[in-house]
Formats: structure tokens, sequence, C-alpha cells
């Protein structure tokens, strides 16, 4: 049987979706809340389901599938050579996350148990999967060095340098959440304090300002006039560069990417602040990086996981035609 379709999915923290491709257009989406409660193999059973249902949406059988690509939320643990996730938004029990997430979770073993299900799989961080998608289809296309970082819920991380995606021994390289920017301060879902994810994640502006209210209500109160929304914000977006920066000095890059939807949804805020703050590094370094917004913007998730498995004879007919967009 000829397999000619294939999966992509993304798991984040508030999220899951999927879609099925062909090699001309992509045929069924799905989507749904991140199931976060009940045993650690809950998440990968849902992933599973919304699989059966994009074949069954398509009417493909599994068979029929030259592979299932899975973008997710990191970290990464290897357990006897199988990928875990070990995601601080994600999982419950990891020592910043008491309370504030429905599970009892250390660790999701989504290989193990989605290899039952699919003989052809593979799995990224989702900051990785994005660089992957954007040097192919978006703001970095062929580019031999570039950063994609995503800010949103978490802060995430992929890189290629001198055209090679680098990935480290559980496959997280680089990750730019957890990079320590500061001596002290809130802990973060992984148990550190004072890494970059715990000062400009979304629920950390959130956290910072007080009073229940959300992200996107602290950056309305910013554009309405808000003295400390305003010193939030501008706070978070000098730390978030410095992170670049940091990355940058390690990464030698010549490309930064950021999506993710605190960052996209404030476009027009946030991007003069990280370019004013990053440029302020050592200018042998800094000088010459471009930074820009990502081309792939919600379509990334479900790019990153289709690109980990997409047949290269596909890859330049996407580039031409888009069908993403369709």
């Amino acid at each position: 049987m000829k397999r000619g379709s294939i999966i992509g999915i993304d798991i984040g923290g508030t999220k899951v979706s999927g879609c099925l491709a062909r090699r001309q257009k992509i045929v069924a989406r799905v989507r749904e809340a991140t199931r976060l409660a009940g045993g650690a193999s809950a998440l990968p059973g849902q992933v599973h389901m919304l699989s059966v249902r994009l074949l069954e949406t398509a009417g493909t059988d599994k068979d029929e599938l030259a592979g299932v690509g899975i973008s997710a939320a990191g970290p990464f643990r290897r357990k006897d050579g199988m990928i875990e996730l070990v995601s601080p938004n994600l999982c419950g029990a990891l020592p910043g996350n008491r309370g504030r997430l429905p599970n009892d979770w250390t660790e999701i073993p989504l290989e193990k148990e989605l290899r039952k299900s699919f003989d052809i799989l593979r799995i990224g961080n989702d900051a990785v999967c994005g660089a992957v998608a954007e040097r192919a289809f978006g703001a970095g296309r062929d580019a031999d060095d570039l950063v994609y970082v995503t800010w949103s819920t978490g802060i995430g991380t992929g890189a290629f340098v001198d055209g090679k995606l680098i990935s480290g021994r559980n496959g997280n390289a680089p990750h730019g959440g957890h990079i320590y920017v500061a001596e002290e301060g809130h802990m973060c879902g992984c148990g550190n304090r004072g890494d970059l994810e715990s000062l400009v994640s979304g629920p950390a502006i959130a956290r910072d300002y007080g009073g229940g209210i959300t992200t996107t209500e602290v950056f309305e109160r910013y554009r309405g006039g808000d003295g400390r929304a305003a010193e939030i914000i501008q706070r978070a977006a000098r730390n978030f560069a410095r992170g670049l920066a940091s990355v940058n000095a390690v990464l030698d890059t010549s490309m930064i990417i950021i999506g993710g939807s605190v960052f996209l949804n404030n476009i027009d805020l946030l991007l003069p602040m990280v370019r004013e703050e990053f440029y302020r590094s050592f200018s042998c370094l800094s000088s010459g990086v471009e930074i820009v917004p990502s081309e792939l913007k919600e379509d990334l998730g479900d790019l990153g996981g289709l690109a980990l498995v997409m047949p290269s004879k596909w890859v330049e007919e996407w580039r031409r035609e888009r069908p993403w967009e369709r």
C-alpha cells in the first residue's frame, strides 16, 4: 500500500492540535484542550485518539501513513532510548508546580505509548520543530545559522548552526527558557529560580502584576497607560532580550525568529523593546543579527510536526504552493 499521508501533532500546555497532509494539501485538522488530568498515559492517549480522528476524517488507513511527527513542549528525557516529556507546563508534580496543575506527573511516557500505535514516529521539542519549520517554509528559509524562540506559556528555543540542527543528548538543545538570567526570583515550574521562563513567560507577567488578571489584560492595561503594567512588560522585554543575547553569545547566529502568543499578539510593543536591548549587548556579537517575527505564526505547530516526517520531495512544492494557507 502506498504511504502517501503524514500526520503532524503539536502538544502545548493549553492545547493539542494536529493535521493530516498529503503531498498537495492539508486534508484534515483537529484541535482541543490539552488533557492534563488522569494517569501519565492520558496525554499520549489523547494524541492517539486525535490521530485516529484525523485518519477517519481523511478516509485514510493507518497503513497509508508515511510518518507521524510530534512537536511537544519540553524538556525531554530519554528512558530506555525513548523520549519522555518532563515539561513544567504539563507535569504537575515537578517542584515549582505543586498544586498548579491537576495531576501528579513527573514525566509523560510519550514515545513508549505512541510506538504501540505508530511504527514511523518522530518527536521533537516544539521550539526545535519551530526552527525546522521556519527554515523550511518561513522567515528563515535556507539560513545556515538561525535561532527560533517561542515566547508564550513557556520559553523554548531551537537552532541551526552551520546548516545543522542541534539536538543534544536528550533533544533539548538549546533550551533557552532555563538559562539563568538572575541570581534570585520566583520559582519556575521546573524548580529553578531566576531562569528566563520564570521571569518573562506569559504566566510570569500575569503573576508579577497580581490581582488575578490575565497576561492579555496586563498588555491591555499597558496600552491604556497603566504605569505598573508598563514597568512589568518593559522589564520582561529587557530580560527576554538579554536571554537572546546569551543564546547568541553561545551560538553566534545570524537570525533570531520569535514566535509564541505573548510575542505575536503584541509585536508592536515588544519587538522594538527587544531589538533595542539586544543591540545594546556586545556589538561584536550582536551587530548584524536579524531579529524578526515568525512568518508561520499560528500554523507553526502543525508545520513543525509535519516537517519532522515530510518527504524531501514535497518540501519545494509546499514552499511554492503554501497549502497550509488554504
